[in-house]
């Protein structure tokens, strides 16, 4: 009977000495990815990259999908982004909106309105100025 005691009591201190390397090294774990995170991300500023998705034709004129990325390590607010149409080098149209917070490492997805279609013309897309939030 005592050594079955005393073998319930190593397989305890076992448990408790595996549960307490396992909550070390959680705890270690989660501190180092906070502050490789406070380093990684800290003083650099918004990064922000526009890309067209497609257009289509809407009420009175069509509509340029577009995807408005923030690959940098702060958010960025009031997001002005610049779309423009253009043939042989001319531009023939311009449209802008503006995304209110973007994230840092988000994406959003909004719309240019066009009266000429962009499906046949060069867009260029471009993110034009922003403000801290």
């Amino acid at each position: 009977m005592a050594r079955q005691a005393r073998e319930d009591e190593r397989g305890k201190r076992r448990l408790e000495a595996i549960a307490a390397v396992l909550g070390a090294v959680l705890a270690l774990g989660t501190i180092g990815v906070i502050v490789w995170d406070g380093f990684s991300s800290s003083g650099r500023p918004p990064v922000i990259v526009v890309q067209p998705l497609g257009a289509q034709a809407s009420d009175g004129g069509y509509v340029l999908e577009i995807s408005v990325t923030n690959a940098g390590g702060e958010a960025a607010a009031a997001v002005v982004v610049e779309g423009t149409l253009s043939r042989n080098g001319e531009v023939v149209e311009t449209s802008d909106t503006t995304f209110d917070y973007v994230a840092e490492a988000s994406h959003r997805r909004g719309g240019l309105f066009f009266s000429e279609d962009p499906r046949t013309m060069d867009v260029s897309v471009r993110a034009k100025g922003f403000v801290d939030p």
